[in-house]
């Protein structure tokens, strides 16, 4: 199954994609209104700053009455995988806290990030290996989007470590292929424009662009569910139109 969603609600302009003026009479919250278009949502905030376990506790109550199956999926915070970078407590203390977070979206998935300031050398692999070993589980999925270089040229690294620590490697498949997944068999790709470079994310995507990129998701072997997250300005008009490029298959 192909999920489809936005990374975060916040620009998200109801009015535009429900042709809704009055739509704060009608929902209660713009992530029910998002939450109206789709089914899938990733929580990037987290990684700047952790909100209360109460203020998710209410994102969670208000898609309920909307879709109770609508999805989070959580981006983790920055200072497990920018600041500290697995390296002490402070990154196992700020995972147990954004778990708290997760569970009360109900999310099955975090995410972690890297810069590509955390390079491909021996040092770091043992810093996830250490960390991955050391946190509580429980039945997360988690994915790995290793930025940079040195990582994205040797793909026979990251598919070593992802099935050593059992992770999915997140990609943007226009880019790279995922070289992993975990055993839970589902494929995590965030969509970030393109080509790369400093006007990637101003990309409005062509419908060639999605075509071939329904293509490259189909293609994505093992994978049971692939979550699709758009993280470009027109993330939210290119999600919905991507939507009905699945249905119309």
């Amino acid at each position: 199954m192909i999920k489809v969603g936005c990374c975060g609600w916040s620009y998200f302009n109801p009015n535009r994609a429900l042709n809704l003026s009055d739509w704060k009479e009608k929902y209660k919250h713009k992530v029910q209104a998002y939450a109206t278009l789709f089914e899938l949502v990733e929580v990037n905030s987290t990684f700047y700053k952790l909100p209360r376990v109460k203020t998710v506790e209410n994102w969670r109550a208000l898609v309920d009455e909307i879709n109770p199956s609508f999805e989070f999926t959580v981006k983790t915070p920055r200072v497990i995988t920018h600041e500290d970078q697995f390296s002490s407590d402070a990154s196992i203390k700020a995972y147990d806290r954004i778990k708290e977070v997760a569970e009360a979206l109900r999310s099955k998935i975090l995410l972690f990030q890297t810069p590509a300031s955390f390079r491909n050398v021996p040092e770091n692999i043992s810093r996830l290996r250490k960390f991955f070993s050391s946190i509580g589980r429980d039945d997360f999925v988690m994915v790995w989007e290793p930025r940079g270089s040195s990582w994205l040229k040797e793909p026979e690294t990251i598919k070593t470590i992802c099935e050593e620590l059992d992770l999915s490697h997140c990609v943007d498949l226009f880019n790279a292929f995922p070289s992993a997944l975990s055993s839970y068999k589902i494929g995590y790709v965030r969509l970030h424009g393109k080509p790369p470079g400093k006007e990637m994310y101003k990309y409005k995507y062509k419908d060639e662009d999605l075509e071939k990129l329904l293509s490259l998701v189909k293609g994505i072997e093992g994978a049971e569910d692939v979550y699709v997250l758009f993280n470009n300005i027109y993330m939210y008009e290119d999600a919905i139109r991507f939507m009905n490029y699945i249905k119309s298959e």
